[in-house]
């Protein structure tokens, strides 16, 4: 194997992970406006995330499934399954009920920017816990998001009323959960591989979702058919496609440049938004969402 095949090859996966990472994030940006449709057709929280887990879960079961059909598969689940699971329960169960709850107090594309400030908390954590040095310039872009997402605030504050702070401080804390999520992660898919820690992760999820279900005791029946039917689009492209899309996208990446590749989101967000929603999109939004993805994207040019 010569030089130019060496190089090659990091160059190939670094392109790979970005473009994975760009699929999963356009199908994770339509999930708040698919949300927001499921709570105008009488859906709670509980329906939201008990029709999501129901439709996905079986694929990632069938998944786990034929994956440990190998044996050196099923050493690895026996070794490291546990971790798995208590990562995606975090990342896909926590980060899930507060980004569901928020929803319904904030706009999608209000809650699409407050998501997407997950990379500064990422950043904050990889700088604490991982001494990963911040790059040149990278807090001042922090502080221009979180500018851009205060403009908007300001304004849904005149719509949405004092509600809009509480649905805002449950998507801060999605997005630094599901932060942490993505940091853990990073390890657990190094000793796993993508596809297997995610077929056990978010199996995981879907299990404690299912036992919340249980609990509540939430009536699939009493449901309307909009709203199954919304829940299982959500459950198909918006968690299991994207989950194996940003796990692939995790095995060829740092957490920080994962993190940093999902500028599209808030577009995607805002452009379903107002087709769907008939969400108002002003000069704050605008200007806004201008700041935050400006603020992303200077944090992942390269040196």
């Amino acid at each position: 194997m010569n030089d130019a095949t060496v190089s090659a090859q990091p160059s190939s996966n670094y392109r790979q992970g970005i473009i994975y990472a760009l699929i999963g994030s356009v199908l994770f940006s339509i999930k708040p406006v698919l949300i927001k449709l499921a709570y105008a057709v009488g859906g709670d929280a509980t329906a939201i995330m008990s029709l999501r887990a129901a439709s996905s879960l079986p694929l990632y079961i069938a998944m786990l499934l034929w994956l440990c059909r190998d044996p050196d598969q099923r050493s690895k689940v026996r070794r490291y399954g546990w971790q798995a699971a208590l990562v995606g329960v975090l990342g896909y169960y926590f980060a899930s009920l507060l980004d569901i709850l928020a929803l319904e107090f904030i706009s999608a594309q209000l809650e699409r920017l407050l998501i997407f400030l997950f990379p500064s908390f990422v950043v904050a954590i990889s700088w604490i816990f991982l001494k990963e040095t911040p790059r040149k310039g990278t807090f001042i872009c922090i502080l221009l998001g979180y500018l851009g997402v205060a403009m908007i605030v300001v304004h849904d504050f005149q719509s949405f009323g004092s509600q809009v702070w509480l649905g805002s401080i449950m998507a801060i804390a999605s997005a630094l959960v599901f932060a942490i999520y993505l940091v853990l992660s990073k390890k657990v898919i190094g000793k796993m591989g993508a596809q297997l820690f995610t077929s056990l992760g978010m199996g995981s999820a879907g299990v404690v979702i299912m036992m919340q279900h249980q609990v509540q005791g939430a009536d699939f029946g009493a449901m309307s058919n909009e709203l199954v039917l919304i829940g299982v689009a959500m459950g198909i492209f918006c968690t299991v496609l994207p989950s194996y899309f940003i796990a692939a996208a995790m095995a060829r990446l740092t957490p920080s440049t994962l993190s940093l590749t999902s500028n599209i989101g808030p577009a995607i967000t805002a452009l379903f938004a107002i087709i769907l929603l008939d969400e108002t999109f002003t000069v704050f939004h605008g200007i806004g969402m201008c700041l935050v993805v400006y603020a992303v994207v200077r944090m992942n040019k390269k040196d």
